[in-house]
């Protein structure tokens, strides 16, 4: 559980009430390709009346929270359809129930479809809380591909037990049976303080093994004369969840203060399993934010040293983020895919909440410094609307198509003073280009916390105010703008749009709820092979420009600049050249377009692609002399303008798939103009390199 730094917040995550009414059955309409819905703050899937949600406790009601969603991958021809579930706080006939609401259209509209009632397979549990919602990647047990697990956590009226349950559903969700109880503990009591007696057993989440095996990840208060406060843990299951064996840990810190909880896994692309935490009491008892870490296991079962917490995630100023996490590996945004982490607010360096409306993501399978991408849809991190806690346990998962990133999460609605679940989605591999970094006429920059890259674009109030994007594509086209913005002034403003200095159109930026929380506006647009400008003019009433993100339904390769370990300096195109066997060397920012490169995987290998000339990386002639210089050229199909991208401890070599040898900087040189070559892997430091995407362009 989170820090609560109030009592209705401690009873709003503990109280989980939903609305017992009557199985709903809707037939299944077949969902279309995926795309990205970014525009205005998601949609809505669910909103409680005003006067509708309660607190067992007392306090003010929050409406929802714990927002979680599936994008089925396993159900043949139903493949796309979403289902979310989620803590609906409002009793209906003395029980709660968890909700499930289905979208086959790419979550733009949402339908209910069932209710899971747990007091009628668990008499005397009528309370539900901290559902997880799981589709089955392959078989378990006798449960198919495709089966639908819901986990939770269940508590009698007094909440003088908790209970951590599973259901399955083998029609998509439509009807639902119990399937076991994964765990037992004591009264459902949040008490973090290093002398509390509690032992309950709380929010359950669900992944398969390295072995195939069903692992159940839970919080456990029940290892306290070990000194233990809290575990997160596991049971795993051979049977398809029918009967759960011996426990295990996760992390189970012997110091009787920190607290580790709410535990999801995902699976990397190289086999191992990466689980993040929230560690209340940290960074201290007093201050106590729940920074967010992680752990990585060969398996998922066997994570090192249990007794300690693992490694927080942070950016590279050191940043990071608190409360609530939730973990997800994509197969998009880079060379290797991205893991992505939803968390309620971030922090800043010391550990103090500062907002929160960006994912943290990490293209090195969680090596190294972590990056920011904009949120689909943004709450009321810091709980200023009655302590509702929006944004707590929101839940996120990929579209078929591998890209789309689709985000539940509760939001604060101010007419009824609850939580609303809304649905959001962004293309994860889309170029981004910040408005701080684009041409400005008579427009300021404004840094601001939750801006992407920590930048906006501000006072585009005048006739003659601009922001003008230059913006490389790959091919001639369609491509759909997202645009980031803010809107505090209250009534709908609008940009005119222009591209390549043609005729210009217009924009629409509904309002936000201030000049701090950022939503989306959308606008398709044609563009011309190579460089574009796409320039926003002051049109009515007044709007923030934060990001400018660039996508088409094919998707496009991720860009990168390459950074040398050794001497911190940008791989780039010598003299931003277009010549076919021009130099490749290094030089300090320059933010010219030939010290970005595009990464385009080609079977197992990965082409790197100057921006600014389109030519490839590689090694002149096919060489395999040691110390051969590096130059770039038009497509030829040789091996040797392919490299294997590889990373270890949060930085990368790339081998030449011709030769075998490394690329690197001639004699380690820390000299701008220092040529790229290849050479033998000797383990030194100007062999190795970082990527970065935020903030490059």
């Amino acid at each position: 559980m989170s820090p609560l730094p109030s009592p209705h917040r401690r009873r709003r995550v503990l109280a989980a009430a939903l609305t017992a009414t009557a199985l709903a059955v809707a037939s299944f309409l077949t969902p279309t390709a995926a795309s990205a819905v970014t525009t205005g703050n998601g949609s809505l899937v669910y909103s409680p009346a005003a006067g509708s949600s309660f607190n067992p406790e007392g306090g003010t009601p929050a409406g929802t929270t714990y927002a979680k969603i599936i994008v089925l991958k396993n159900n043949g021809s139903y493949n796309g359809t979403q289902l979310v579930t989620f803590d609906k706080l409002v009793l209906q006939s003395g029980k709660q129930v968890y909700p499930i609401y289905r979208s086959s259209d790419n979550g733009t509209t949402w339908t209910k479809i069932a209710d899971i009632d747990p007091s009628v397979a668990f008499p005397g549990y009528n309370r539900t809380a901290q559902p997880f919602l799981y589709e089955l990647p392959q078989a378990s047990g006798s449960l198919p591909a495709g089966t639908i697990l819901l986990a939770g956590m269940i508590m009698p009226q007094d909440r003088s037990a908790s209970r951590l349950v599973v259901y399955k559903s083998t029609d998509r969700g439509t009807t639902w049976s119990p399937l076991s109880t994964i765990d037992s503990g004591g009264p459902a009591v949040y008490d973090p303080s290093p002398t509390s007696t509690t032992s309950t057993v709380w929010e359950p989440s669900l992944a398969i093994d390295g072995g195939g095996g069903l692992v159940a990840y839970f919080s456990d208060e029940r290892q306290k004369s070990s000194g233990v406060l809290q575990a997160v843990s596991y049971r795993r299951s051979t049977d398809g969840g029918a009967t759960w064996g011996a426990l295990g840990n996760v992390s189970a810190p012997p110091n009787q203060s920190d607290r580790p909880g709410m535990i999801t896994v995902t699976k990397l692309p190289d086999g191992r399993y990466l689980a993040t935490f929230e560690v209340v009491n940290r960074p201290s008892q007093s201050q106590n934010t729940a920074p967010v870490y992680f752990k990585t296991s060969s398996d998922g079962l066997n994570w090192g040293d249990t007794t300690t917490i693992g490694t927080p995630i942070r950016l590279a100023d050191g940043r990071g983020i608190g409360s609530s996490p939730f973990v997800k590996w994509v197969p998009s945004g880079g060379p290797k895919g991205t893991v992505i982490v939803a968390s309620k607010w971030s922090l800043t360096a010391s550990g103090a909440i500062d907002g929160g409306q960006n994912f943290y993501v990490n293209y090195n399978l969680g090596e190294g410094p972590w990056e920011r991408l904009p949120m689909a849809v943004t709450y009321d991190a810091s709980d200023t609307q009655g302590g509702n806690f929006s944004g707590f346990a929101q839940g996120i998962d990929i579209g078929t198509d591998g890209r789309t990133l689709y985000q539940a999460t509760n939001v604060e609605n101010t007419a009824t003073a609850l939580n609303d679940i809304r649905v959001g989605s962004i293309p994860v591999d889309a170029q981004q280009y910040e408005a701080e970094k684009a041409t400005l006429t008579d427009a300021s920059i404004v840094t601001h916390p939750q801006a992407a890259n920590g930048q906006k674009v501000g006072n585009i109030n005048n006739s003659g105010s601009a922001v003008q994007f230059t913006v490389r594509v790959p091919a001639a086209g369609t491509y759909t703008l997202d645009v980031r913005y803010d809107n505090g002034y209250g009534s709908t403003a609008t940009h005119n749009v222009s591209v390549n200095g043609g005729t210009s159109s217009t924009i629409s930026y509904p309002p936000t709820v201030d000049w701090g929380r950022y939503a989306w506006a959308q606008k398709t647009v044609t563009l011309n092979a190579g460089v574009n400008t796409i320039r926003f003019g002051k049109g009515t009433n007044f709007a923030e420009l934060d990001t400018l993100r660039v996508w088409r339904t094919s998707g496009l390769d991720p860009q990168f600049q390459i950074a040398n370990r050794n001497s911190g300096k940008l791989l780039e195109v010598t003299g931003a050249s277009l010549a076919d066997g021009a130099a490749v060397g290094q030089w300090g920012p320059t933010g010219n377009a030939t010290q970005r490169w595009t990464l385009t995987p080609t079977g197992s290998n990965t082409q790197l692609v100057n921006l600014n000339s389109g030519k490839l990386l590689e090694i002149p002639s096919a060489s395999t002399v040691a110390g051969a210089n590096a130059g770039q050229w038009g497509p030829t199909g040789n091996a040797t303008q392919n490299w294997n991208a590889a990373t270890s401890g949060g930085w990368w070599t790339f081998t030449n798939a011709n030769s075998g040898q490394l690329l690197e900087i001639d004699g380690c040189s820390t000299a701008d103009g220092a040529v790229a070559q290849q050479w033998p892997a000797n383990g030194l430091t100007c062999q190795q390199w970082r990527l970065t995407r935020e903030g490059i362009q």
